[in-house]
């Protein structure tokens, strides 16, 4: 069974990211979470291919940072908002 995710995104003037999942339909979460982190190591190992293994180690890191930063930052999903 094929299954399709579209994410949009959009920069507003506060300049924080806000992203719409669009789902009509019940999430299931851990899929989602396998969908999402499959495509952020599926695109650093691209960046690593196309330019350096130095470069997708940076990349990796770079990631794993601003993770540790959103959530240890108490404010980072102040404006969260979960349609059931």
């Amino acid at each position: 069974m094929k299954n399709t995710l579209v994410i949009n995104y959009e920069v507003k003037d506060d300049g924080k990211l806000y992203l719409d999942f669009g789902s009509k339909d019940k999430i299931n979460y851990t899929e989602l979470l396998t969908v999402l982190v499959s495509s952020v190591s599926m695109t650093i190992r691209i960046i690593g291919e196309k330019s350096s293994p130095e470069t997708e180690g940076v990349v990796f890191r770079d990631v794993i940072n601003h993770l540790q930063k959103e959530f240890v930052n108490p404010n980072s999903f102040d404006d969260l908002k979960v349609v059931k």
